[in-house]
């Protein structure tokens, strides 16, 4: 079977590689940067092509012989405000993916989402990853099988979570303001998640199905926080900050390179990250953390 994966270089899908290398299947990635990704390589059964996946008639191209798509894409922040990058990389997308898969034939997409996306949402993210979904469950099905998995926060090796708070430990001395502390979040660890994923594929069952997923414990962020804290060995004390200042930290932190926190998620947080999840994860923080977060 001839897999083509879209963001197959990031985090989760550098994990989903890894699953699908046991089988037999032939797997396509199509990134931006060949050269960059090379290492992927490595694998005896993935391609590696360059191409432009907002671009339809390229990525028709290269999905010619593909069987499965899976869809990866997706940003937690945008240059500026408008929501135009969230709409371009998550409904616009999308669209695009649909056309491409009707033109060559494609019957089966599988598709990152997001817990708690919404098309009336608070935040750009989670608006724009509900139209992405409905989209896809609205107009996708009349001609494909569609599977979408709304996880909550993934976490592991290299992921932009946990391994953000690690880095910005470095730079505090004692203390640590913290915004929307009391968020909720059912953690996901990413290689439980590739397998839930990998395994889905040829699952008639998952076919037309849209899976909310969550991890085996409910943390707070100030409690993620804290674990990331106690695993680093450092002596910080976590202060956590009303709405207003969380706010206002958002507002500051825009401008701090690399854009750690924003108004987006300060938005995206005012909903808590969990669910009864339709598939049992058994991998906890206090499990996973120590075997990628060394003590500073």
């Amino acid at each position: 079977m001839n897999i083509t994966i879209l963001g197959g270089t990031g985090f989760v899908g550098l994990s989903l590689i890894n699953c699908l290398a046991k089988t037999k299947n032939n797997v396509t990635i199509i990134t931006r940067n060949k050269e960059k990704n090379k290492k992927i390589l490595v694998y005896p059964n993935v391609v590696l092509i360059e191409a432009d996946v907002h671009n339809a008639e390229e990525l028709t191209k290269h999905t010619k012989k593909t069987d499965v798509l899976i869809n990866l894409i997706g940003i937690l922040n945008e240059k500026g405000h408008s929501g135009k990058g969230f709409r371009s990389a998550h409904s616009d997308l999308v669209r695009i993916i649909l056309t491409v898969c009707k033109a060559n034939n494609i019957k089966r997409i599988l598709h990152m989402g997001a817990l708690k996306s919404d098309p009336k949402g608070p935040s750009h993210y989670l608006r724009t990853k509900g139209e992405a979904e409905s989209y896809l469950m609205t107009y996708g099905k009349r001609f494909a099988n569609i599977t979408i998995f709304k996880p909550s926060v993934i976490f592991g090796k290299n992921d932009s979570f946990i391994l953000r708070f690690s880095n910005l430990l470095n730079f505090v001395p004692f203390v640590f303001p913290l915004a929307c502390h009391d968020s909720k979040f059912a953690p996901i660890f990413v290689d439980e998640l590739s397998d839930f994923v990998v395994k889905s594929i040829n699952e008639s069952k998952s076919f037309n199905k849209q899976y909310n997923l969550c991890g085996p414990k409910i943390y707070s962020l100030k409690e993620i926080l804290e674990i990331v804290i106690k695993e680093k060995n450092r002596n910080i004390k976590v202060i956590p900050l009303s709405k207003t200042m969380s706010k206002i930290q958002a507002s500051i932190m825009e401008f701090v390179p690399g854009k750690p926190f924003s108004i987006d998620n300060f938005n995206s947080c005012q909903i808590d990250s969990i669910c009864k999840s339709d598939h049992d994860f058994y991998s906890d923080l206090e499990t996973i953390i120590p075997t990628y977060i060394k003590p500073n």
